[in-house]
């Protein structure tokens, strides 16, 4: 459960990162390209090159918690199925860059990609947050009576 919350965390950041840079050049420009720009490595290329490889690790992780049938609560479940969510929509896109009729808008798709199934997790993670808090109220209120 640590290193699903641990890299949740380090994934959600990554891909807030990301969308930074990546969300309001796709709105302006109808694309997401490189750029000579001194927060693009830091807004973008750091981040995605953090985000992703976790992202995958976690996925992977996630995949071994569901066959042991460790991802019980909706916290866990959001968390690791939007990891998986991520992955699966990255590989796609990859694919897709991969066929012939491919004409690089795919890469477009692959820069948002990354922050769709963070969407998933990062609710996940704010619902595990809320769980801890309120069993937390709720274990101090019953020693204090």
């Amino acid at each position: 459960m640590k290193i699903l919350v641990g890299g949740s965390w380090t994934t959600v950041i990554c891909a807030l990162l990301t969308a930074l840079w990546s969300v309001p050049q796709f709105l302006v420009s109808g694309t997401v390209t490189l750029s000579t720009h001194p927060l693009f490595p830091v807004l973008f290329l750091f981040p995605a090159q953090i985000g992703v490889p976790v992202s995958l690790l976690i996925a992977m992780n996630s995949v071994l918690l569901l066959g042991r049938r460790r991802l019980t609560t909706l916290p866990r479940a959001l968390m690791g199925g939007g990891q998986i969510l991520t992955v699966a929509l990255l590989i796609i896109c990859a694919l897709l860059l991969l066929m012939p009729t491919a004409f690089g808008r795919e890469f477009i798709v692959m820069a948002l990609a990354f922050q769709v199934g963070q969407v998933a997790v990062a609710s996940g993670l704010v619902m595990y947050l809320w769980q801890r808090r309120t069993s937390t109220r709720r274990r101090a209120a019953e020693q204090a009576r």
